[in-house]
């Protein structure tokens, strides 16, 4: 075979080749790679289009921060390191003094801690003139202190005196507290102003329409709804009374306006029949949980 043959052999076999790669890349490759960048370019007009959104979305985001910052500058609240039980008896006292007569017992019922921050849990028992008893829920929620009221029971209570007759309205109120602590210092000191005023508020809710006929308690007798159960044995109950004088009942004893009607350990509560002027009430008495603190 002469040189001129095998050489057109094999420019044709090459020709051959590149013609078949060719017509693969054309027809099978290139398709394929079109669809896909194809895809890639309506999807880059698509965010484009949303670009406007975009915008406006990191334009709220961005005024939520401001405002975010400004609350943070103008923080009023204190969160200590640590809550000392104590310090916080001492802080609700101080806190008494200013709203008006108000008494109050207070147990100390355990923390609860998230890692960067954790508030301990009291329950506040007492009783007090509706206008201080409202003094003294604002000034624990608007105070420099950072504190909870988690839930807050309120019940109107006609006091009749012994020496002079009179009928007062007292409220008595059972409250759950959170006290927040925190170990982060920016949350230490508080740079802001306390800006808040207090709503005055011009009438009693719990002022009764028609007050009840009853009579004025006896000496030394038990006010078993402004009193405070401390522990409950089968047959009988330890409870420290409105004078917080200690006292046992029993099944059938006396209080004022009713008796005793059971007792009940396994529950730790007792139960009492009361007569409002002539309105007949059934009225619980449950063992608070936690520590007391004196």
């Amino acid at each position: 075979m002469s040189y001129i043959i095998r050489n057109t052999i094999v420019l044709g076999v090459v020709f051959t080749i590149i013609l078949a790669v060719g017509l693969f890349i054309t027809a099978f490759s290139l398709p394929k790679k079109f669809v896909k960048l194809d895809a890639e370019i309506k999807k880059i007009e698509l965010e484009l289009q949303n670009t406007p959104d975009l915008a406006n979305q990191y334009n709220v985001a961005a005024a939520q921060l401001e405002e975010m910052k400004k609350h943070w500058e103008n923080r009023s609240k204190e969160v200590p390191p640590k809550d000392i039980t104590g310090e916080t008896y001492g802080y609700l006292n101080r806190t008494m003094d200013v709203s008006g007569e108000v008494k109050m017992d207070m147990t100390y019922v355990g923390p609860r801690d998230f890692g960067n921050y954790g508030f301990n849990v009291y329950t506040l028992k007492g009783e007090g003139a509706f206008k201080n008893l409202a003094k003294f829920i604002w000034y624990i929620e608007s105070g420099r202190r950072l504190l909870k009221i988690s839930s807050l029971t309120l019940r109107g209570y006609e006091s009749k005196s012994a020496e002079s007759n009179e009928t007062k309205i007292l409220i008595l109120f059972d409250m759950e507290l959170q006290a927040y602590y925190s170990p982060m210092e920016e949350l230490h000191n508080a740079p802001g102003e306390l800006k808040a005023q207090q709503t005055i508020l011009t009438s009693n809710p719990f002022y009764p329409l028609i007050m009840h006929e009853i009579p004025a308690p006896l000496p030394d007798e038990i006010e078993i709804e402004r009193s405070i159960l401390k522990a409950v044995i089968p047959g009988k109950a330890f409870i420290i009374d409105q004078n917080q004088k200690s006292r046992i009942l029993e099944e059938g004893d006396k209080v004022y306006l009713g008796y005793v009607t059971r007792i009940l350990p396994n529950e730790g509560k007792i139960e009492c029949l009361l007569n409002k002027g002539g309105v007949a009430e059934r009225f619980e008495l449950t063992i608070r949980q936690g520590e007391p603190l004196k």
